[in-house]
């Protein structure tokens, strides 16, 4: 069957897959079987703690100190749990976009010691990224006749955090997926030897969705886009039909394993809404450093801890604590906390 015939309808997938964010394990990235990272000797990567779990199903991207951004065609709601560097937090407000698969959201008591700022220059196409997300890895080989030509999708309940590579392609304006219209960026999943694989090659899988895609901007990471779509497969003699929806990542063509095939995946286009993002971060109000919008004794013990500090560094320059930002924690920075003692911010 030939799956480039398929990808008109690509976003069917969804209603079968990863739309289906109920409390099934999240799996996560799928690499080549010799392509898998080592997180601990790879570097060349945003850290590992801009990349949280959205419930139990779904990843989120922190880009404040207390803000996070994920997709919304999965579940969520102001009960959802979110979990960052294994610490859990709960949702103090929620912001969804009126037509694109975009939820932005406050956390209560939050204040992230890392986070990415946003990638808003619409030049994506040709840039290498990095893709993140939680859950289980590559299942079995795929093979016809011996040859090689995906992987299944792992079954095993897993919170390891997966990380590597692709390249983006393309990108698309008002693509409609379940009633929510993106703009779209999108890459595909290469053999090892064929097309142009990265160095770390991966795609997403089912319930991968919120999952990052960084590029380096000046040394810097951003992030570009959210997991959104994969292409769908079905059995043979059910095409197109979603109760027989296949769980794999291809790279070659399934009849002629000889035939180059790289799946179709894409993501939230981040720089098309970059003010609607920016409009509504929300602000952070000065010695409000555990981040529960109030001012008082359990921000000074923060504070206190970050005296007398002198390598502050951004985003979050110890712990919001170096307030001008100048690199250090000094008469200064307490003059500042001493002016809000007590404040509140007030509600959105």
């Amino acid at each position: 069957m030939n799956h480039r015939a398929h990808k008109s309808r690509l976003f069917l997938l969804l209603a079968a897959a990863l739309l289906l964010t109920v409390a099934s394990p999240a799996p996560g990235l799928v690499f080549h079987s010799d392509g898998e990272p080592n997180l601990a000797t790879w570097t060349d990567r945003p850290p590992q703690n801009v990349i949280g779990r959205w419930a139990r199903s779904a990843s989120c991207i922190p880009i404040s100190r207390n803000c996070v951004i994920t997709t919304r065609h999965q579940d969520g709601n102001i009960n959802t749990i979110v979990e960052i560097d294994r610490t859990k937090y709960t949702i103090a407000q929620i912001w969804e976009h009126e037509t694109a698969d975009l939820r932005l959201v406050k956390l209560f008591g939050a204040n992230l010691p890392n986070f990415v700022g946003i990638y808003e220059q619409p030049n994506e196409p040709g840039r290498e990224i990095v893709i993140g997300g939680y859950g289980v890895g590559t299942g079995a080989p795929l093979k016809t006749n011996g040859k090689t030509y995906g992987y299944e999708w792992g079954h095993i309940d897993s919170r390891a955090l997966r990380i590597g590579t692709n390249r983006i392609e393309s990108t698309q304006d008002d693509n409609e997926l379940e009633g929510l219209t993106s703009d779209v960026i999108i890459a595909d999943f290469d053999g090892l030897h064929e097309g142009s694989p990265t160095t770390y090659e991966t795609i997403p899988a089912i319930y991968d969705s919120g999952g990052g895609w960084f590029v380096k901007q000046r040394r810097t990471w951003k992030l570009a886009g959210l997991s959104r779509a994969v292409e769908p497969h079905y059995e043979q003699g059910h095409d197109d039909d979603p109760n027989h929806v296949l769980y794999e990542s291809w790279f070659r063509d399934r009849s002629d394993p000889s035939t180059a095939d790289a799946d179709y995946f894409d993501a939230v286009r981040i720089s098309s809404y970059a003010q609607w993002i920016n409009d509504r971060i929300p602000s952070v109000l000065p010695g409000d450093l555990n981040g529960d919008d109030y001012v008082d004794i359990a921000d000074f013990s923060i504070f206190a801890r970050q005296w007398p500090r002198t390598d502050c560094q951004p985003p979050n320059p110890c712990l919001g604590a170096d307030s001008e930002p100048d690199g250090d924690v000094d008469w200064l920075d307490l003059a500042q906390f001493a002016s809000h003692w007590l404040t509140a911010n007030p509600p959105h």
